[in-house]
């Protein structure tokens, strides 16, 4: 880093430069470390969301200082592919966490959500009244008596059935 402390440098610049030259050497031990094993290696040990997370975070942080190499060359970045590059890795990341997101969301219990149902249902406690209530529900199903009132000219009523005859 010697180029900073050269007379032509303006020093209101020297601690950012100094900043981004210790954040290079911090990335650059990074990348080393990662690139240090093999990726099949890599890859073999690791799940299957795991491996997309992984793939996924190489290939951003590839283009995110492929990006930043062309801005210090003085090109800018957005003339070529790379903001629809970094937009699709950016939807690759969302699916995947989409993914991670679904296997944690709560599932319905269906055989509990049934016993609470039943278990909040009403019944009655007396036996008479389940077998009076029963016998009330049967009655439902079946159809109405069909009854009939005749009236006389005598002014006396008869209650026919008709389903009896």
């Amino acid at each position: 880093m010697e180029w900073v402390k050269h007379k032509d440098f303006p020093e209101e610049m020297t601690a950012n430069a100094q900043n981004l030259d210790s954040a290079l050497s911090e990335m650059e031990a990074v990348v080393n470390a990662l690139t240090s094993v093999p990726l099949t290696e890599v890859q073999s040990c690791l799940k299957p969301i795991e491996r997309s997370k992984y793939d996924t975070a190489s290939v951003y942080a590839v283009t995110s200082l492929f990006w930043a190499y062309m801005k210090t060359r003085g090109v800018d970045p957005k003339t070529n592919g790379l903001p629809r590059e970094l937009e699709r890795v950016k939807s690759a990341i969302g699916r995947s966490k989409e993914i991670v997101d679904r296997a944690l969301a709560p599932k319905v219990d269906i055989s509990a959500a049934k016993r609470f149902i039943r278990g909040g249902l009403w019944e009655p406690k007396d036996s008479e009244q389940r077998e009076g209530s029963n016998q009330e529900k049967s009655d439902v199903s079946k159809p109405p008596p069909n009854k009939r009132i005749r009236f006389d000219d005598a002014g006396s009523t008869e209650l026919t059935n008709n389903a009896e005859k």
